[in-house]
């Protein structure tokens, strides 16, 4: 009889233990499968960035391009041109302005003006709300620009610039090619 009765106890236990460590089980499975759980900023900007968000993209274009003091980032103008670069195809007016700026003088590319022109006419025709204080910037830049540049170079880049507008557009990002 007690040995009926002690076998009673430990089903009893074991069938008590098994429950508990199947919710225990379901409790870690809910906890491990969130996708949002960064160690680190930079690790959340990296992959804000990785999902195409401009702003993302622009910021880290801005920490390649002047680190802050004591990060261990090191300057590198080609990845902060590839970075301002996305984010200019996504309608990033700040990106565009910089992207035109480093092509003008060579940060990242080699020296272009005529690929200059291209994205200080797009950052200057930028229709986003927040673009307002950068069209100023940059309208008197393509002014002068256009005196520069030869008028087979202009319908060049009047072709380019249709060319990248098409691709924010159509939000094919995959067809424009970073230039040189």
């Amino acid at each position: 009889m007690r040995f009926l009765e002690n076998v009673g106890y430990l089903f009893l236990l074991l069938l008590f233990g098994v429950c508990s460590f199947s919710t225990d089980a379901e409790g870690v499975r809910e906890f491990t499968s969130q996708k949002n759980v960064y160690v680190t900023e930079w690790s959340k900007l990296k992959h804000r960035a990785e999902l195409g968000d401009p702003e993302a993209l622009f910021v880290l274009g801005n920490f390649y391009f002047d680190p802050p003091k004591g990060n261990g980032f090191r300057r590198n103008y080609r990845k902060a041109s590839e970075f301002y670069f996305q984010a200019s195809l996504r309608d990033y007016a700040a990106a565009q302005y910089n992207i035109a700026l480093m092509l003008h003088q060579g940060l990242g590319f080699k020296k272009n003006i005529l690929e200059s022109y291209v994205w200080f006419y797009i950052a200057s025709t930028n229709d986003s709300p927040v673009a307002k204080h950068i069209n100023n910037k940059t309208a008197v830049i393509v002014l002068q620009l256009e005196q520069e540049l030869s008028a087979a170079d202009l319908s060049q880049a009047k072709k380019k610039v249709e060319i990248y507008r098409k691709i924010i557009k159509s939000k094919r990002f995959r067809d424009a090619k970073l230039p040189e």
